[in-house]
């Protein structure tokens, strides 16, 4: 809960390991799975979550990222080796003042 008393809903994902492919010129990214289930993946539903908090342990850092945001990807990519990366989610590394949001 916010100093505005809003109670925001989160899920906590974390990723430890680099994914490298050429693609990315070999400086790999961090791979987080936003889907839940065991047999078949279901996409967060943002009626029931307002941000992913995702933790990238090996820098450490992490990524504060609205729900709507992740537009239904069953995974999502983070470059947080490259913190001046125009890379999509980017702009929310260490996002804490979302939290601030009435």
């Amino acid at each position: 809960m916010n100093q505005a008393g809003k109670i925001f809903k989160v899920q906590i994902k974390g990723t430890k390991d680099k994914v490298f492919d050429k693609a990315n010129k070999g400086q790999g990214r961090y791979m987080v799975t936003t889907a839940s289930g065991t047999s078949k993946k279901m996409t967060i539903d943002c009626t029931k979550v307002d941000i992913l908090a995702a933790y990238v342990e090996a820098i450490p850092t992490w990524y504060i990222i609205p729900c709507l945001e992740i537009n239904q990807a069953l995974r999502i990519s983070l470059y947080a080796h490259n913190p001046s990366s125009k890379a999509k989610h980017e702009k929310y590394r260490e996002a804490w003042d979302l939290f601030k949001t009435p």
